[in-house]
């Protein structure tokens, strides 16, 4: 039966493009399995690119970050309705199910920041360190009933393109590097770490940047790229899988890129640049999946000042690139690393994820009855 279904996420040069690029991965696959599906904007940043994936995007014309202060319009209903968003707060959830309950809808939050016992119908957390023992505690002496969860990274909602990667061989020498710094890069490590390759790194390495949409940067970095041949600058790349494919080591930050490079199983140095990253770096450092260097605010700070000043303290950016060198000179590890990669994420998450949603409103309906 075709269920409704209704994603209210944002995405913005402040807090980047991973929750919306996540929800449309859930979409995809609400649609694939039949359903419609519309999504609820708090402004037009992103409207363009939902509604260029065959999405209506309504535009509340709010601000993100005061989501109790929304007005939606009367006649939005659906059968699901999936928020996610850092900014919730418990009236606001306890207001949305309210508002699902009087239309006999299901309220689901993805969560990974474990704020407060969230008052939802279904709990997602697909991150490398979700726990139900985590959620336990969370709704312990609650007066809010625990939903229902859906926990783990088999749960990743990747994008279509990284399903079914083949396994991949690990080649001896290590030539290409990517480096991703995240939709934003509100800190400005991406022309950071340049300005070190450029300025002192002599290796016949060849360093691949991907710039993210709202790279403040690109300016600089392009002045600084141009006539060196060891730089190779990526914009608004289609073939994200085949560009991860094509590189020997990749360098991100702990967010959803994470998975999409452990889908196609290349070696991965991994670092925080905020306080909700660093559970994800920490965790996909213990289950193998990556090299962590740390929380690179600590020690010294990225200040974008200094960054932009050309002062930065380099301290960090010599970290991630001492790492790539050793993981580089490691075959063993990197052979380990990508295997264990592809073993525990396959890019059919979200595919996962919606059967499971499905499977779990069924299960409640039939109880209910």
């Amino acid at each position: 039966m075709n269920k409704t279904i209704l994603i209210r996420a944002d995405a913005n040069k402040d807090i980047g493009m991973g929750h919306i690029m996540r929800t449309l991965s859930i979409a995809d696959a609400f649609t694939s399995a039949g359903n419609s599906v519309r999504f609820i904007l708090a402004d037009d940043s992103v409207s363009k690119l939902v509604e260029s994936r065959g999405y209506e995007a309504i535009v509340l014309n709010s601000d993100y970050k005061k989501m109790d202060e929304e007005k939606w319009p009367a006649d939005i209903h659906a059968d699901y309705l999936v928020v996610d968003s850092y900014y919730v707060t418990a009236s606001y959830l306890t207001a949305l199910r309210e508002r699902m309950k009087n239309t006999g809808g299901k309220l689901i939050y993805l969560d990974d920041v474990y704020t407060f016992p969230y008052s939802v119908d279904v709990l997602i957390d697909y991150n490398a360190y979700a726990s139900i023992s985590t959620y336990s505690e969370l709704y312990r002496n609650s007066e809010v009933e625990q939903p229902q969860l859906i926990l783990g990274p088999t749960y990743a909602p990747l994008r279509s393109m990284f399903r079914g990667i083949p396994k991949r061989s690990q080649p001896e020498k290590v030539r290409n590097i990517l480096i991703s710094t995240g939709g934003s890069d509100e800190l400005h490590l991406a022309l950071a770490i340049l300005r070190t390759i450029v300025s002192s790194v002599r290796t016949d390495r060849v360093y691949h940047f991907l710039l993210g949409a709202m790279n403040a940067d690109k300016e600089s970095i392009h002045q600084l790229a141009e006539n060196d041949d060891r730089i190779v600058l990526h914009e608004n790349v289609s073939d994200m899988r085949g560009l991860i494919e094509s590189m020997d080591l990749a360098i991100s930050a702990a967010g959803s890129t994470l998975y999409e490079i452990s889908a196609c199983g290349v070696p991965l140095i991994t670092y925080s640049l905020a306080d909700n990253q660093i559970p994800g770096a920490e965790a996909f450092e213990r289950l193998g999946l990556a090299v962590n260097v740390g929380d690179l605010r600590n020690p010294g700070t990225i200040d974008p000042a200094l960054v932009m000043s050309g002062e930065l303290d380099k301290s960090a950016v010599e970290r991630i690139l001492t790492a790539a060198e050793k993981l580089s000179a490691d075959y063993e590890r990197r052979v380990a690393m990508g295997k264990q990669m592809q073993e525990m994420i396959d890019g059919f998450g979200a595919d996962r994820m919606v059967k499971e949603i499905l499977r779990l409103s069924r299960a409640s309906e039939l109880l209910e009855e």
